[in-house]
């Protein structure tokens, strides 16, 4: 949005865009007509359509609305008061020198824009026509000072929203400009000027834009500006997602009575002990000066706070305590807690933890007073005012009913102890017995097995022995046989060589020379014969074949074949045999 100060010279910006002027001013004042430049219109203004950012003067407004800037305050966010002095206004310098002046906003506006149409505001409309008709009677032309100019005062965030409004009546055809910083703000202006669609989708807006991460944003500024729906709303969310949150600061930064509503909304979702960390910082460390102690009590209901964080105990025991002081020093401290809730929960929560919240601060204590002590001797500082053991500055009948329960609580730690060890004792020696018992019964065991395995040894030995006998005595045998085979091999060996193959002729006879030089052949030492050429069963020559004859290798001409093939009249051709007796040769 254009926003400024509002000029307080009586005299407006000479620019026909300057959007604000003076506020006391009448808008019904003349101004001398600009001066026509070359190539311009000639009414000298170049705008194609009707703009509330224009000067009174270009525009034709009709209307002036002043927003005056103020601080939230007791009548935030209306400012609906005629005591201007209880309103704490943000100042900006006098350019008169006048010193600081309120900080206003001046927007000339058409009325025809801002109270017609459906996204007119129906406050104005109303104020403005009411106005006209009651100031007829004086002033004929109905166009007073009064009738003309809306002046009011609101917080910084509506203020910078109220250009948005402008825009979202002056062009319906444009989408509001809103997001999480001016939602809020949005939606009070839609309120406040009754702009029924700037209402519904400010608020449509924000419901659906209301999670975790904008809650507290929301939050604030609902609470701020008495948005009673979207706060509850916002309440809700935050509490729903407390346990979740990472950054306090701002949910420490919140009024009490704000981070009362979310601590004591139906939607908490929060671990008991986070809870009580959560409301102690805030109760105790950042607005102890702001909380009661009925307040106090009402935030840590068992309902609520069921378990005490350890780490906080006993410092919220104390702060209850000195908020119950507050409001009577001179009452009797364990009359007032007697059967007080929230007591019994620390008190238990610190006597269970009496070792690290009791017991070491008072050894602490006691080494830091002793001078005679190392840390005594080493410290450089002076002697600590309030002691580490925080139970020491409660009141003196409620540190005995702590150290009383501690003391108890340690009795029972140690009995517990002392049981857990005789139970252990009791239990390790009916393992001992136990594992006695069982080592006994499984080298019983063992020895039975080793007793049965020497036997089962003995039996395969026996059974390998005998296997290996019979096995001797099969050899033997197969020896035997093996012999005998031999001999019958070597019989059938010397068998074989009595047979021959009918040899061929081997030798024709010698050949001699006759008296005459002719070749004669001895027919009479020819070798023994058969051949097939010869006369049955005739034969001729006297010498023995020398040598086994071989197979020629013209098989066509088998008289040529140097031995006697037998043709099996199939196309085999087989050598022919005869057995020699022994001794026969």
């Amino acid at each position: 949005t254009s926003t400024a100060s509002a000029s307080q010279s009586g005299r407006l910006d000479d620019s026909r865009y300057t959007p604000y002027g003076n506020s006391s001013r009448s808008s019904n004042s003349h101004q001398p007509a600009p001066p026509i430049r070359p190539n311009s219109r000639y009414d000298g203004l170049e705008d194609d359509e009707l703009n509330w950012r224009l000067d009174s003067y270009a525009s034709l407004s009709d209307y002036t609305i002043v927003v005056n800037r103020a601080r939230p305050g007791p009548h935030a966010p209306d400012f609906d008061t005629s005591d201007i002095s209880s309103i704490e206004f943000i100042g900006a310098n006098s350019s008169s020198g006048g010193g600081v002046m309120p900080k206003s906003d001046v927007y000339y506006v058409h009325k025809a824009m801002i109270a017609v149409g459906s996204r007119r505001s129906e406050l104005l409309g109303r104020r403005i026509r009411e106005a006209e008709n009651t100031s007829r009677g004086g002033v004929p032309d109905g166009h007073s000072s009064e009738v003309n100019v809306h002046e009011t005062v609101m917080l910084e965030s509506a203020a910078d929203a109220m250009g948005i409004v402008l825009d979202f009546c002056y062009y319906p055809d444009r989408a509001l400009d809103i997001n999480v910083e001016n939602a809020v703000a949005l939606v009070y202006l839609g309120q406040r000027y009754k702009i029924r669609a700037l209402l519904e989708q400010a608020e449509t807006f924000v419901m659906e834009n209301l999670e975790s991460a904008t809650a507290m944003h929301f939050l604030l500024d609902s609470y701020l500006y008495k948005l009673n729906d979207v706060c509850a709303r916002a309440i809700d969310v935050t509490a729903a997602n407390l346990a979740e949150t990472v950054n306090f600061v701002p949910i420490y930064r919140l009024p009490p009575e704000l981070f009362r509503r979310i601590i004591l909304s139906k939607e908490l979702k929060c671990d008991s002990e986070l809870l009580s960390l959560i409301v102690f910082s805030y109760c105790g460390e950042h607005h102890a000066e702001d909380i009661e102690v009925e307040y106090f009590r009402e935030l840590t209901k068992p309902r609520i706070m069921s378990d005490i964080d350890p780490k906080v105990a006993l410092m919220m025991l104390k702060f209850y305590v000195d908020l119950i002081l507050d409001d009577d020093e001179n009452c009797e401290i364990m009359e007032v807690l007697r059967g007080d809730s929230l007591m019994n929960r620390c008190v238990k929560v610190v006597s269970k933890k009496w070792e690290g919240e009791v017991c070491e601060p008072l050894i602490i204590d006691a080494e830091w007073d002793d001078p005679t002590s190392p840390a005594s001797r080493r410290r450089s500082l002076p002697q600590h005012a309030e002691p580490t053991a925080l139970h020491r500055s409660l009141p003196p009948t409620l540190q005995n009913y702590i150290l009383e329960k501690c003391i108890l609580e340690a009795k029972h730690d140690i009995d517990a102890e002392k049981s857990i060890v005789k139970n252990y004792e009791g239990k390790k020696k009916s393992e001992i017995e136990s594992n006695a018992k069982n080592f006994g019964q499984v080298v019983k065991q063992l020895q039975g097995e080793l007793e049965k395995s020497k036997r089962a040894q003995g039996r395969d030995s026996q059974n390998y022995l005998s296997q290996i006998q019979q096995l001797q005595q099969t050899a033997a045998e197969l020896q035997a046989r093996l012999d005998e085979k031999e001999k019958s091999v070597e019989e059938y060996k010397q068998e074989l060589k009595q047979f021959r193959r009918v040899p061929g002729i081997h030798n024709f006879g010698e050949v001699a020379k006759d008296s005459g030089g002719a070749n004669i052949i001895d027919k009479t030492k020819c070798t023994f014969s058969a051949n097939p050429d010869h006369q049955t069963n005739h034969r001729r020559g006297n010498q023995r074949p020398t040598e086994m004859p071989s197979k020629g290798t013209e098989l066509d001409n088998l008289g040529k074949e140097n031995g006697y093939l037998y043709d099996d009249g199939k196309g085999g051709m087989l050598p022919v045999f005869y057995y020699q007796k022994r001794g026969s040769f």
